[in-house]
C-alpha cells in the first residue's frame, strides 16, 4: 500500500471512477444524478501516490428527498442512531478501481465522508450498500438497519447506519 491522499471537490476524477466502476464494470444506467450538481454534495477522488484510485461522495439525506426521490431513500430514522429531525447525511458512490483495491483506500473515504457529515453537524451517517460491500461498511463501524433489497437497479443493497 502507497501513500493514499484524498482530495474534496475532485468531481471530474470522481465521475472518472465511477464511470469504470459502476457504468464499465458493474454495468448500471442510472449513475448520475441531480445531487451530483447541488452544492450540498461534496465529491471525494482517493488518489494512491499520485495515481487517481478511487472516489465517494456525502450530502445530507435531505437533499436526496428533494432532488432524487426516484431513488432508493433512507429510513426516516433508526432506533438508537438517527431519530426524525436529526441532520442525516448519506455516504454514496464508494468505489475503488480494480488495480487498487485491497490496499485500503476505500477505508480512508468513508473515514473522509463521516468527517465531512460530522463537521457539518450530522447525527448519523447512512448509506445504501452493495451487498458485497456490506463487510468494508461493517469494519468502518456501519450496521445494517434494512433487509436486502433490490431497489437499485436490480443489485442487491441494504441500509446501513452509523452515529457520528
Amino acid at each position: 500500500m502507497g501513500d493514499i491522499q484524498i482530495v474534496r471537490g475532485a468531481r471530474t476524477d470522481a465521475y472518472a471512477v465511477r464511470r469504470a466502476v459502476f457504468m464499465e464494470e458493474q454495468g448500471y444506467e442510472r449513475e448520475f444524478d441531480a445531487l451530483d450538481d447541488d452544492p450540498r454534495c461534496v465529491h471525494l477522488a482517493a488518489y494512491e501516490d499520485g495515481a487517481l484510485a478511487g472516489c465517494a461522495r456525502a450530502y445530507p439525506a435531505a437533499a436526496a428527498r428533494e432532488l432524487a426521490p426516484e431513488s432508493p431513500l433512507p429510513p426516516a430514522s433508526v432506533p438508537g442512531v438517527a431519530a426524525p429531525g436529526d441532520t442525516v447525511y448519506l455516504l454514496g458512490r464508494v468505489a475503488v478501481l480494480p488495480a487498487f483495491r485491497g490496499r485500503g483506500v476505500a477505508r480512508p473515504l468513508v473515514d473522509a465522508c463521516d468527517g465531512i457529515a460530522r463537521a457539518a453537524g450530522a447525527r448519523a451517517m447512512m448509506l445504501h450498500a452493495q451487498e458485497r460491500a456490506c463487510g468494508l461498511y461493517a469494519a468502518c463501524g456501519y450496521a445494517a438497519v434494512t433487509p436486502l433489497d433490490y431497489e437499485d437497479e436490480g443489485q442487491p443493497h441494504r441500509w446501513m447506519a452509523k452515529r457520528l
